[in-house]
């Protein structure tokens, strides 16, 4: 079994990865936890966790706007200045 592929990247009938799920449930331990393996086997932390969309394209930032989680916002924007994500570039809307 590969951790990265099987595990982590992989997408269950609703298009959401277990860090999608995680949000969703807001479980910080786990997006936690699930940082941490990415890190150990490299996957692409921006792209592959933090950027990553449901079928519906919704992210774990998405998410956890919608359900007003504080906490897990201020993980994922800890964990965005640890890759150096571009939160205007990457998440905000562009404006006309």
């Amino acid at each position: 079994m590969n951790l990265k592929d099987d595990l982590l990247l992989s997408k269950c009938f609703h298009g959401r990865t277990v860090w999608g799920i995680a949000a969703y449930k807001s479980n910080i331990e786990i997006l936690e936890k699930l940082w941490r393996w990415g890190r150990e086997v490299q996957v692409n932390l921006k792209d592959d966790l933090l950027l990553s969309k449901s079928f519906d394209g919704q992210t774990a930032w998405n998410i956890a706007a919608k359900k007003d989680n504080k906490e897990i916002l201020e993980k994922l924007r800890f964990w965005n200045m640890e890759v150096q994500l571009n939160i205007k570039y990457h998440l905000l809307p562009a404006k006309d």
